[in-house]
């Protein structure tokens, strides 16, 4: 591999001179410049990122760390987040943690090692635990929470109103008819427990009792357990006329065990979603909460780069507002 030196021998020039070029410092001649850069592109010059940081005390690189890329939420909030970077000329690193410890351990060293400047974190179960915690504190570089409840004193946030969000779809869901709502969620998940708080909220507030056979907490977020729960709350008595899940993901799982069991949406059963990532894209289509992800992720980007461009305030924690976008899997219970 070319190093700084061979540039500056086969341009006839100094170092000096090759490495104003390449940080693009004034005080170079039109000629010296010119012959610099061809001596880059013959030699494939590749500047080293780290000694670059070294002399410059910034590596425009930052970590974004999720939880799961196969919940389609999180891709769509990073693409955004990387959209800020992009246009501030950072490079955006991904961390997927699978909710896993040794994951957010080896990703938060590894993204430190190759001098990330700041990290976005979903503020989930493993990234609160205090090895975790430990690893960020020591680390000495802003940090910014994205999504999921689990608040860090200490950094900025920003995280949706999921109880505010779980009460509008509930009370949707009254407003059709429905009395016996089932609820599928997720143990341990701290934003469950606030959609939760929402849901029982809405079914208080309309003076009905909370029926704990109809909440159903499964292992994790996937569509399997949409699928499995929905099954299981099918066996319920009184059946549920409509269900409320935790994301998309599992509203679809759910979906899938009604169309097996021959019952149809949303004549017999309403399913409603939450996050809005695939609502548009299964059949029928989805009733779901809708985050503002682009919003998000503009939001959270746009804090860390004002921390690791200087600014010192008191964290700050950002609460967005989801809105109900209704589609056809939601309807009124038959005889109301």
């Amino acid at each position: 591999m070319a190093t700084i030196r061979d540039v500056a021998r086969r341009a006839g020039f100094s170092v000096a001179t090759v490495s104003a070029v390449i940080n693009n410092k004034s005080g170079v001649s039109e000629r010296a410049q010119q012959e610099v850069l061809r001596a880059i592109r013959e030699l494939d010059y590749r500047p080293n990122r780290v000694a670059r940081a070294l002399s410059r005390s910034s590596s425009s690189t930052v970590g974004v760390l999720v939880p799961s890329v196969d919940n389609p939420f999180f891709p769509q909030v990073v693409k955004s987040v990387e959209d800020v970077f992009f246009e501030n000329r950072f490079v955006t690193l991904i961390g997927n943690t699978e909710g896993k410890i040794e994951r957010a351990l080896y990703y938060i060293k590894s993204m430190l090692s190759g001098w990330a400047e700041g990290l976005i974190i979903t503020l989930t179960w493993e990234m609160i635990q205090p090895e975790v915690l430990d690893g960020l504190r020591r680390a000495r570089v802003p940090i910014v929470g994205l999504a999921g409840a689990r608040i860090i004193p200490e950094y900025d946030a920003v995280i949706p109103d999921d109880p505010q969000g779980a009460f509008d779809a509930v009370k949707y869901l009254l407003g059709l008819g429905h009395r016996n709502i089932g609820f599928i969620g997720v143990q341990e998940s701290q934003s469950t427990t606030l959609r939760l708080e929402g849901y029982q909220h809405a079914l208080e507030e309309a003076g009905l009792e909370i029926q704990k056979d109809l909440i159903m907490l499964g292992r994790n977020y996937e569509q399997a357990n949409g699928y499995i729960l929905a099954k299981a709350l099918l066996r319920r008595s009184p059946r549920p006329t409509a269900l409320f899940c935790f994301n998309d993901v599992m509203a679809m799982g759910a979906v899938s065990a009604l169309h097996e069991e021959h019952i149809r949406i949303p004549e017999e059963m309403s399913v409603l979603g939450f996050d809005d990532t695939a609502g548009s894209y299964c059949y029928p289509q989805l009733t779901s909460v809708a985050l503002p992800k682009t919003e998000m992720g503009f939001l959270a980007a746009s804090l860390l780069l004002e921390r690791v461009r200087g600014k010192d305030t008191s964290p700050e924690v950002i609460t967005v507002k989801p809105r109900l976008v209704v589609r056809d899997s939601t309807g009124p219970m038959l005889g109301s």
